[in-house]
């Protein structure tokens, strides 16, 4: 018996992100920033000196997609790569001023889409969504690092140790 998409949660989630995705986007438009861009730099602003694997799992993309993300950034003087200073092998990545002014200027363009999607639920069951969501991507393995959510542990993948080997 076939199952209607609806009914899987996978679905829902992905025509949700999909729809989601495409307003950011849009949003993101008068700063000529993706959506991708826009996730490296608030990675960045958030923690300095990653590496380009790092950001790449923690902006959900590939590493190659990362890379394409980054070299658009680093064009417009948002970010700058410099060598590690114990493995010089490792290239991190820091956001600079215009980025991170940049960045904040974005989240604020971006902050209508997420109440648009908010609005839509019940002002008391809005945490509980949210709660469950990083439930969710905790538990598929998504390096999820929230306020009251355990992300990935000290010594996960994107701990500084992890740093220094050869994620660049």
């Amino acid at each position: 018996m076939i199952v209607h998409p609806a009914e899987r949660i996978a679905y829902v989630i992905r025509m949700v992100s999909g729809l989601l995705t495409q307003e950011v986007e849009q949003a993101l438009r008068p700063v000529r920033l993706t959506q991708v861009q826009l996730a490296a730099l608030v990675q960045l602003g958030l923690s300095e000196g990653l590496s380009t694997a790092v950001l790449a799992r923690r902006c959900g993309v590939t590493a190659q997609s990362m890379a394409s993300a980054l070299s658009g950034l680093e064009r417009r003087s948002l970010i700058r790569r410099a060598a590690h200073p114990i493995d010089g092998r490792v290239v991190e990545i820091h956001i600079t001023r215009e980025g991170q002014t940049l960045a904040e200027e974005a989240q604020q363009l971006t902050a209508g889409v997420n109440a648009k999607a908010l609005a839509l639920v019940e002002p008391d069951d809005r945490a509980r969504l949210h709660s469950l969501l990083l439930q969710i991507a905790q538990g598929l393995g998504l390096p999820v690092e929230h306020e009251g959510v355990r992300g990935a542990s000290a010594a996960g993948p994107d701990s500084p140790s992890a740093r220094t080997g050869s994620d660049h």
